[in-house]
């Protein structure tokens, strides 16, 4: 009976104590965002710290620092002008500008970040197309904080196929340790923060390879099967009007294929698609010749966008980002050892065939066109 009041009394303390190296709220100094900037051989820093106000107004402060040292180096020099202890558990998005990154390889910028367990491997990653440090400067249209407002900005890509899905830390860690070719999202600081595009990424040497634009991204996305939710654009054949249609089905698939010793490659897109627009005021949109005509619209335009990013992929930048080498690999793994040393120079001499599925689900529910 002794025994067991002990034991009540020890799990008690053991409980009831808390743990034996918090810190009170007030003061930390919770770190939302990360920019990474580069100027004259000077790493620059910027952490936005979240201050807690009744105010919405003023709910953070932007603090810069730099160093010619490493990353850590350059975030420890943040001491010196903040009296709080910095709290990275809830970093969302670290932003690198274009400068740092043609300056450095991607893994010796983020290199601190990854390694340690405080942040998260969900922050978002960007490229910013000119200084990082003032896109933290602009507060979005709908969020009082930038680093918040970003990271909202990023899942817009459910909805808008010229935006790259968003990059995580974490994904970019995986991209880093297997050598291979990789997109970040790229951000453009006008008189707003814009995403548009994408930075392209080497794997073999961790380096900046290039940019993508918008009608690159949009080809891509249709052949990494990640355009629902989105809508496509076509040119009805006979009349030449706008159709416009909304994805509500996506499927890709890269295939290889092997003929002696002749390489190739299928990329085959299935797509659900619905009419939300048309221009078209004299079409029946209920009978069968529309329904046709359609198809082969959406269809030839798809195949037109992944053709166009493909040139883009293989003749202009040599670079393998959708993961023709990966499947080639898994396929036909003694191919792949002998053509993996010159992989970027096979990649952009191989033949790759795009064929597209196309079925329109519903075209609307009145016929255009008749008389009142």
């Amino acid at each position: 009976m002794l025994l067991q009041k002990c034991t009540a009394v020890w799990l008690a303390c053991a409980l009831l104590t808390g743990c034996w190296d918090s810190q009170e709220i007030d003061e930390l100094s919770i770190i939302l965002g990360v920019a990474i900037d580069k100027d004259n051989n000077m790493i620059s820093l910027t952490y936005q710290h979240l201050v807690a106000r009744e105010s919405k107004r003023n709910m953070y402060v932007n603090v810069t620092t730099t160093s010619p040292e490493s990353i850590q180096m350059t975030s420890r020099e943040q001491t010196k002008q903040v009296a709080r202890a910095p709290l990275f558990n809830f970093i969302r998005l670290i932003l690198i500008s274009d400068e740092a990154i043609k300056q450095n390889q991607i893994n010796q910028l983020l290199d601190h970040y990854m390694r340690t367990y405080k942040v998260s491997r969900k922050s978002v990653i960007m490229i910013v197309r000119g200084r990082a440090k003032e896109a933290l400067d602009k507060l979005g249209k709908h969020q009082e904080l930038p680093s918040i407002g970003l990271e909202a900005l990023a899942d817009n890509s459910m909805v808008n196929s010229k935006i790259l899905r968003k990059t995580t830390l974490g994904d970019l860690s995986k991209h880093i340790s297997q050598n291979v070719d990789f997109m970040i999202p790229k951000l453009d600081i006008n008189d707003s923060n814009i995403l548009s595009g994408a930075a392209v990424i080497r794997g073999k040497t961790k380096k900046f390879a290039g940019w993508l634009e918008e009608d690159d991204v949009v080809g891509i996305n249709w052949m990494l099967g990640k355009t629902k939710g989105n809508i496509l654009k076509a040119n009805e054949p006979e009349t030449e009007k706008t159709l416009v249609f909304e994805v509500d089905k996506v499927k890709s698939k890269i295939i290889p294929r092997l003929q002696g010793q002749e390489l190739s490659f299928l990329v085959r897109i299935k797509t659900d698609l619905r009419v939300s627009e048309t221009l078209d005021l004299t079409s029946d949109l209920l009978k069968e010749p529309f329904i046709r005509s359609a198809k082969e619209a959406a269809q030839e335009a798809i195949i037109s966008k992944a053709r166009h990013s493909l040139n883009i992929l293989k003749k202009e930048m040599k670079v393998d980002v959708l993961g023709f080498g990966a499947k080639l690999k898994v396929k036909y793994p003694d191919y792949w050892d002998r053509v993996e040393k010159n992989w970027q120079d096979t990649f952009s001499e191989v033949p790759i065939e795009v064929q597209v599925k196309a079925e329109i689900k519903r075209s609307g529910a009145y016929t255009k066109g008749e008389s009142s």
